[in-house]
């Protein structure tokens, strides 16, 4: 395997560990098991997670080593308004460029969801998720917005998963009847109605988050002061 192609393979599962929570918050990741967990040499590990530092979901800490971040309170306030500002933009030019074909493919992704908040599927849930709010990106056909919007929604879907703890069958239907109402009114054409469906859906999403970060506030400082 060329090593391009393990350095990605090295990215991807790490970040999906990540992501998912396998990796917690502050564990320390060492990198000669993710060598032999992945079958992949020690050069395309340690790249991968330089570029994982990058993105702000591994922190390393010289002579001590790579430990996964944490998300504080502060981190999520910031995070949040970077996708809001990234998701207004996004969605006023998408009312302008998509195609109603591809609105009608968004809304066929959330027909089987029904059945994931039954079960609790949360990967599912969240595939659904990013797929809807990427198709919405992706219709603007610019690959640099693409690749800022992302790494955003790599960040809050670890949030996501935190907050899941939290959440009932109500919640997480609550959730997908606002993706439907949004793709609802991207249909008409209206800017405002349209913004203004995503502001619910994200206050939502905020509101479940805070419920998780608010009592881990004091953790999450002395895991930052633990990186210094």
């Amino acid at each position: 395997m060329a090593i391009q192609l393990q350095r990605q393979k090295a990215y991807e599962e790490i970040k999906r560990a990540i992501v998912t929570l396998r990796f917690e918050m502050g564990k320390n990741i060492n990198e000669q098991e993710l060598c032999q967990a992945f079958n992949l040499g020690r050069t395309p590990v340690r790249e991968a997670l330089q570029l994982l530092a990058s993105e702000g979901l591994v922190v390393i800490v010289p002579r001590k080593g790579v430990y996964v971040s944490y998300v504080s309170l502060e981190d999520f306030q910031k995070i949040y308004e970077t996708r809001l500002m990234v998701e207004t933009y996004c969605i006023s030019e998408a009312t302008k460029k998509i195609s109603d074909a591809e609105i009608k493919r968004l809304k066929q992704l959330l027909e089987n969801t029904g059945a994931m908040v039954d079960a609790r599927d949360i990967e599912g849930l969240l595939k659904v998720d990013r797929e809807i709010h990427m198709g919405i990106v992706k219709s603007l056909n610019n690959r640099y917005i693409e690749q800022i919007a992302g790494q955003v929604y790599d960040l809050v879907t670890r949030m996501w998963f935190l907050s899941f703890r939290t959440r009932t069958q109500e919640d997480l239907r609550f959730s997908l009847r606002a993706h439907s109402k949004l793709l609802n009114k991207l249909a008409t054409r209206d800017v405002t109605q349209r913004q203004n469906a995503n502001r619910e859906h994200l206050d939502q999403f905020v509101s479940q988050i805070y419920k998780y970060l608010m009592p881990r506030s004091a953790e999450a400082v002395k895991v930052e002061e633990f990186y210094r």
